[in-house]
């Protein structure tokens, strides 16, 4: 890896409890340079983001016990977690389902199934804040 594409790495956490979805995730994330932690259980989520200070958390929006909305308003309610980038990752993608994702504090969503390298691109695009803002 170069100089350049170190400036370039970011720390990402993938939260999702499908462990196919999130080994997809994670192996886009980390062929794109970044280095990625990854969890399945959300009621560990702020403990870990407090640990790992990620530049941007992908959160699946649908998990048993609790949900990526719930969570997401923790994490803004949280001082310390607040400003954390945070992308939904949902195949729940109606105007109603958009406002709620907007009210909870998601900075963005990418939509299920994704597309390995347009998923890429578009967690890119937030990290460099080009991103479509819900």
């Amino acid at each position: 890896m170069d100089a350049h594409s170190l400036d370039r790495t970011r720390t990402i956490l993938v939260v999702d409890d499908n462990a196919l979805m999130r080994k997809l995730l994670v192996r886009c994330l980390k062929e794109g340079g970044h280095r990625v932690a990854e969890t399945d259980d959300p009621r560990g989520v702020l403990d870990l983001m407090r640990a790992l200070k990620p530049d941007l958390v992908i959160l699946d929006v649908v998990m048993p016990g609790l949900s990526g909305v719930d969570l997401m308003r923790m994490i803004r309610a949280d001082r310390a977690l607040a400003r954390t980038l945070v992308v939904a990752v949902t195949n729940l993608s109606t105007p109603t389902d958009m406002l709620r994702f907007s009210r909870a504090g998601f900075d963005g969503h990418v939509a299920k199934p994704i597309q390995p390298r347009d998923f890429l691109a578009t967690i890119n695009d937030y990290l460099g804040g080009k991103g479509d803002r819900i």
